[in-house]
């Protein structure tokens, strides 16, 4: 592993946090390469310098408390998906998807191709098979992060790669519908 400087940690950090709003200290250090402790130790340093925000009820980090304001449950989640596939695959980038691409929250490139991580919620099902209802084939790749298991077999959504269930630690399970 290679060393890296307390001030590149705490730059990778912000950097992180300025991307994807608000995390869990553990996805933090879950997409930042190099020492937990290190990464750690820079969250607790900024926080005392006041350069990011840290909710003492959820334990939440975001930028500013202005930032954690915006938080999404989906959104957080979908980050979990995304740590993950950063163990499997090799990720060239990966940033937030915009409020008019709901229900996508995260995109990321691998290898030239475009994934989306999308969140459906137990009441977001008829509003997402709306939204796909006339698209048959788009660009890129979906990964559907769901509230409960059962709703992979109501979703309408093409392209979709697998689904998964994401558990409040953070792990994640992946189904394939038959």
């Amino acid at each position: 592993m290679e060393y890296q400087s307390p001030a590149a940690i705490e730059r990778g950090v912000l950097e992180i946090l300025r991307k994807l709003n608000v995390l869990y200290p553990e996805q933090i250090t879950e997409l930042l390469p190099g020492s937990e402790s290190g990464i750690l130790k820079a969250i607790k340093r900024l926080e005392k310098q006041h350069q990011l925000y840290r909710n003492p009820y959820t334990g939440l980090i975001a930028s500013s408390e202005y930032a954690y304001g915006l938080k999404d449950e989906g959104t957080i989640c979908c980050v979990w998906v995304l740590a993950d596939m950063m163990k499997k695959r090799e990720i060239d980038s990966f940033f937030l998807a915009i409020k008019e691409e709901f229900p996508v929250r995260v995109i990321f490139t691998s290898k030239e191709e475009i994934y989306d991580i999308l969140y459906v919620g137990t009441a977001d099902v008829k509003l997402v098979n709306g939204l796909y209802r006339n698209i048959r084939h788009t660009e890129g790749r979906r990964i559907v992060a769901v509230e409960e298991k059962e709703l992979m077999n109501q979703l309408q959504v093409p392209d979709v790669i697998g689904y998964c269930v994401i558990e409040r630690e953070g792990g994640v399970f992946y189904y394939r519908r038959k």
